[in-house]
């Protein structure tokens, strides 16, 4: 089977780049409207908490990300994940849909990535005491709706991501100056949890990043879409996709959107980093055309952890015998 082209993974094949097109084009027309007005309402915000770009350029050099997702899958790696913050090499990095369940289990993450211009996304954070986040550091799309702005406590960091509408990324360049600090607009990867992967490699300066909670799938059709709670996403349509164990796993249309655009984005910079899956479930790396994607290691959490350990000390990952490839799988 041919192997796939880390450069190339979308654009090689033209029925997957025109379906992630189309989920990109249809939310621009979605919530163009909403994301121009929310950039206005948050200029005044943005020109006082500064951007992310700018102030935390390379703060986490050396160190590895833990991006902390909201699917069920992660409920087995709470318990760990919580100790894990503790170690100041591993940087947590949440979302805005898994924060609660993550301080209801005693795990504050270093950073939390927001991008939603919704307000009905503010249910993520129903009944959450937001006296929590006074230590956490909200990276903030500037499209973000202002009200969700309003209720975090701690520190707010900005990003101006790319929205693929001309018009708009013309008029945000003109209100906002020097966009992100370097006068370029961030890559816009269809979630905040990709966001996060980004910005981990690209501003922290992480060159190793350890995925937990990105099932991108469910392992039935009637499996909750969340780890913490029921939400009207549970009753989407579901389609049978390969998992990372060969079996058969279902996800929706988003989620496989979502899957094409982080594993080419983290295809594009293979070579500047190491991309761990602990998710230990699920579709991220998995190709129905390919199989699996070699820039994406598939690992348990805690051999995701010692192969980071290793490579962070002495810039490569555990050997093994050459009957595992030359590394331990």
């Amino acid at each position: 089977m041919k192997e796939p082209d880390a450069l190339n993974f979308i654009e090689g094949n033209g029925d997957w780049l025109k379906f992630n097109q189309a989920v990109s084009d249809n939310t621009g027309i979605k919530y163009g409207s909403l994301w121009k007005e929310n950039a206005a309402q948050n200029r005044k915000r943005v020109r006082h908490e500064g951007w992310a770009a700018e102030k935390l350029q390379d703060k986490h050099d050396g160190q590895t990300a833990v991006m902390l997702g909201a699917s069920p899958a992660i409920k087995s790696q709470l318990g760990r994940l919580k100790e894990l913050q503790k170690d100041k090499d591993f940087v947590l990095i949440g979302i805005t849909s898994g924060l609660r369940n993550m301080l209801n289990n005693g795990i504050r993450p270093r950073y939390v990535m927001i991008a939603d211009a919704d307000p009905a996304m503010s249910r993520f954070w129903d009944g959450m005491d937001m006296k929590q986040t006074r230590n956490i550091t909200l990276i903030a799309n500037i499209c973000t709706h202002p009200s969700m702005l309003a209720k975090w406590q701690g520190p707010i960091k900005f990003l101006a991501i790319y929205t693929a509408i001309d018009e708009l990324d013309r008029q945000l360049r003109k209100d906002f100056g020097n966009i992100n600090g370097c006068g370029a607009m961030f890559p816009a990867l269809s979630s905040q949890y990709n966001i996060g992967a980004a910005v981990a490699r690209l501003v922290l300066g992480c060159p190793v990043t350890i995925f937990t909670g990105l099932e991108l799938g469910f392992p039935t059709k009637e499996s909750p879409y969340y780890a913490d709670r029921k939400d009207v996403k549970d009753k989407w349509d579901r389609f049978p996709h390969p998992d990372i164990f060969g079996g058969v796993y279902y996800t929706n249309y988003m989620l496989f959107a979502l899957k094409l655009a982080l594993e080419d984005f983290l295809g594009k910079i293979s070579k500047a980093g190491w991309y761990f899956n602990a998710t230990q479930a699920g579709i991220f790396g998995v190709s129905k055309r390919y199989r699996n994607t070699p820039w994406i290691w598939q690992f348990d959490l805690e051999t995701a952890i010692t192969q980071a350990s290793a490579i962070m000390k002495t810039g490569q990952p555990v050997y093994a015998p050459k009957k595992y490839g030359g590394y331990l799988p």
